[in-house]
């Protein structure tokens, strides 16, 4: 008499998806998480009255002022009080905090936490969805913003080189940043607009110390450096201020990646 043993299959293996594909797979679904109608409208019409008061103010200014370095500070002091205090942290607050909270918050992260991918590869992503959306909404405005407030004088190309750079990494900083702020906290926007408003806002008067841990005093530092303008402040070299800001870019992704693999998803 003969038994049949009943071999069940094992059930397939799920290969582990490469690093490339996984962050090009994450950047592609969280990309169209983050951006909407509203968001762009709002965000995009506060760059709009940032280059319209820049042209307000570059005009506003008289003849003789225009042609000296009175106007280059206007533009640069114009470009950092208005862009790398309002614009650049708030549409990267938006942004990157909304890039893997929001799909935390709603349940969908789970379809992107089931798939073999690793950590790393989704905050990556989540960071260069924020980084990608907001870069022209808090560069071109700042940019233009204190070329228009210069007034196009002679050497104004470089307040206007300036503030493109100095918004551009401090665009990548901040979204990095808000992306971990995202994941520590719910309601992540209240949270990052108390740290802009009472600390980044405040933390450059407070001493050196304090300015120290500002990402606005490394941001402004660029601008000045670049610009060669004096902004009346303590500036960092130019080489200090970008490897800070790169610092601490890596420095948030890597604290986010072991947050995400600690967080529970339901």
């Amino acid at each position: 008499m003969s038994a049949t043993l009943d071999t069940a299959s094992p059930p397939p293996q799920r290969h582990r998806v490469g690093v490339v594909a996984a962050t090009a797979l994450c950047y592609r679904v969280l990309i169209r998480q983050i951006v909407s109608v509203g968001r762009l409208a709002a965000l995009g019409a506060l760059g709009a009255i940032m280059i319209v008061v820049g042209w307000v103010v570059g005009n506003s200014t008289n003849g003789g002022e225009s042609a000296s370095t009175g106007a280059l500070f206007n533009g640069a002091n114009y470009a950092d009080g208005f862009g790398l205090i309002v614009i650049v942290p708030i549409v990267s607050l938006v942004f990157a905090s909304a890039a893997l909270g929001d799909v935390r918050d709603d349940g969908t992260l789970v379809y992107l936490w089931l798939r073999p991918i690793g950590r790393a590869p989704l905050v990556i992503a989540a960071a260069a969805a924020a980084v990608t959306v907001s870069l022209p909404l808090c560069v071109v405005p700042t940019a233009l913003g204190g070329w228009f407030a210069a007034d196009f004088v002679a050497d104004s190309g470089g307040v206007a080189l300036g503030a493109l750079a100095a918004a551009a990494l401090g665009t990548v900083s901040y979204s990095c940043l808000f992306v971990l702020l995202g994941l520590l906290f719910r309601k992540a926007v209240l949270w990052g607009i108390a740290y802009v408003l009472l600390w980044e806002g405040l933390a450059v008067g407070l001493g050196d110390f304090a300015e120290r841990l500002s990402l606005r005093g490394y941001a402004r530092s660029v601008l000045a450096q670049i610009s060669d303008v004096d902004l009346g402040f303590t500036t960092y070299g130019l080489i200090t201020a970008i490897a800070v800001l790169v610092g601490v870019s890596v420095v948030s992704t890597a604290f986010a990646t072991v947050r995400l693999g600690r967080l529970n998803v339901d």
